[in-house]
């Protein structure tokens, strides 16, 4: 797994326990993913069925966060701030705005970070992570999201007027990568306003959006990084 160093600690990071942003791409395609209605009628199928529906009128989507990283390789939780602009199938800024300046981009080949005030920037192919994400995410049916995971949907009261939709992976090779995702769903909008991601060991990412506006008109130049 790649790694990076953070300022405030000088050994390297799981790139999942460092500032690392991808993982909204999987949430955002999750939301956004479609399939055929099922028959049976719990909650989960009524939510999957829904999002049909709302990935239909969604260009894009823009939206203000909050990124919580804990480690047992950080003194303390690392929370950062910024703005993202998604639009589909797999388009991603994330424009950092502290505690350090950091641009995220990310396509369907490649994930690009670049801090502006050190004259830095990395890239890595995700060209496989990509096609995970199709094949978990993006491209299952419902069946084929319960083959996958154990899934429980009920409301949350620390969320006001969202359900929480809790996977937990059944396959090796996805425990190998994630042990729990985490996804609070408005009941009225079908906007994902927060998610959690728990890695194998403990080490944990939450995102919360907030301030999201649908079907901002952007461009293929708003998604590069100068």
């Amino acid at each position: 797994m790649p790694v990076m160093t953070t300022r405030s600690r000088t050994e390297p990071l799981p790139y999942h326990a460092g500032p690392h942003a991808s993982t909204i791409a999987v949430a955002l395609l999750l939301l956004a993913c479609s399939a055929a209605t099922d028959a049976a009628r719990d909650r989960f199928a009524e939510i999957f069925a829904r999002t049909l529906q709302v990935r239909q009128t969604m260009h894009s989507i823009r939206a203000r966060f909050t990124e919580t990283t804990t480690s047992s390789l950080l003194q303390k939780p690392f929370v950062a701030h910024g703005t993202v602009l998604a639009a589909p199938p797999s388009r991603v800024l994330m424009t950092y705005t502290d505690p350090e300046r950091r641009i995220v981009a990310i396509d369907d080949q490649s994930l690009t970070v670049s801090w502006p005030d050190r004259g830095e920037r990395e890239a890595i192919d995700i060209r496989q992570t990509q096609k995970r994400i199709d094949q978990y995410f993006a491209r299952a049916s419902l069946d084929a999201l319960r083959s996958m995971f154990e899934i429980v949907v009920e409301p949350d009261a620390a969320v006001r007027g969202a359900d929480r939709v809790d996977l937990r992976p059944k396959r090796k090779p996805i425990k190998a990568g994630l042990e729990r995702l985490q996804l609070w769903i408005d009941r009225e909008s079908l906007l994902l306003v927060q998610m959690q991601m728990t890695f194998p060991g403990g080490d944990t990412k939450s995102i919360r959006l907030d301030q999201v506006t649908l079907n901002v008109p952007v461009t293929d130049e708003m998604f590069r990084i100068r």
